[in-house]
């Protein structure tokens, strides 16, 4: 069960949200609130330094190791490439993030934009990367 990629894949944003609204509340020392749970900018972060660290793996690969795994410049190329999604796509949540944040008076906006579409944004890219990128 905890080999399965798809549950990985999705199983780790959902925890990485769980946990990190908990930080927040436990840092600030305050009541719950609904920006504990907007992170879409965390997860997108997250996968970027995923990413980041896979690279560098890959360029670690030496000998028989790189002759184990196909095709490291087409491995390289393809994290490269999601480097760069998630870079405009981060812009994109940060601009988002910029909009409704001091929009209080729209608690149901805040709610589908910042605690629904960034984070999903944000889990996506996660998601992406176990998938698509690494591969499990």
């Amino acid at each position: 069960m905890l080999t399965n990629p798809y549950l990985i894949a999705l199983g780790i944003p959902v925890v990485l949200i769980v946990s990190g609204a908990l930080a927040k509340k436990l840092v600030r020392g305050s009541t719950w609130q609904r920006a504990d749970f907007f992170l879409g900018v965390e997860l997108a972060l997250a996968a970027m330094a995923s990413a980041l660290v896979h690279v560098f793996d890959l360029a670690k690969l030496t000998g028989s190791q790189a002759s184990t795994v196909a095709s490291i410049p087409q491995k390289v190329a393809a994290t490269a490439s999601f480097l760069a999604i998630c870079f405009f796509l981060l812009l994109w949540i940060l601009s988002t993030h910029q909009d409704w944040e001091r929009r209080t008076q729209n608690p149901q906006g805040q709610l589908i934009w910042l605690g629904l579409l960034v984070n999903l944004v944000g889990a996506a890219l996660l998601a992406a990367f176990v998938l698509f990128v690494k591969g499990v």
